[in-house]
């Protein structure tokens, strides 16, 4: 698959989707670039503004990015909320429902995990 054009996969997936008879019609419209998923440890890794598509990108209407490696300003990453606030940001943002995603849990900002911590570091 590292070595296909785009045309190539997305034959390969029309294919698998039995749309065998408008696969001319849609090869024509659409654009499919290939790209290689990151390295699991990718999401470890330091970022700046811009290294992660955001959710819902400014441009779109009817495209959101969910997962590991779209943008959810302060929250972190590898854990099963952040995939679900990403899912929920893209419901929401692109039905025009009016909610929130579920808000993130700051534990370094409550006192008693903080006292809690200080405890554990003096022992």
């Amino acid at each position: 698959m590292a070595d296909c054009t785009g045309e190539e996969i997305m034959t390969e997936l029309l294919s698998h989707l039995k749309f065998d008879s408008a696969r001319e019609q849609i090869l024509k419209e659409c654009i499919c670039i290939p790209c290689m998923l990151p390295y699991i440890t990718s999401q470890f890794l330091t970022r700046g503004p811009g290294d992660r598509p955001q959710v819902v990108p400014e441009i779109t209407s009817n495209l959101a990015f969910i997962g590991q490696f779209a943008e959810v300003p302060d929250d972190v990453v590898f854990t099963v909320e952040y995939s679900v606030r990403t899912a929920q940001t893209a419901v929401y943002k692109l039905l025009n429902i009016d909610k929130e995603p579920t808000p993130m849990y700051h534990g370094d900002h409550h006192p008693g995990v903080l006292f809690d911590a200080m405890k554990t570091m003096l022992r």
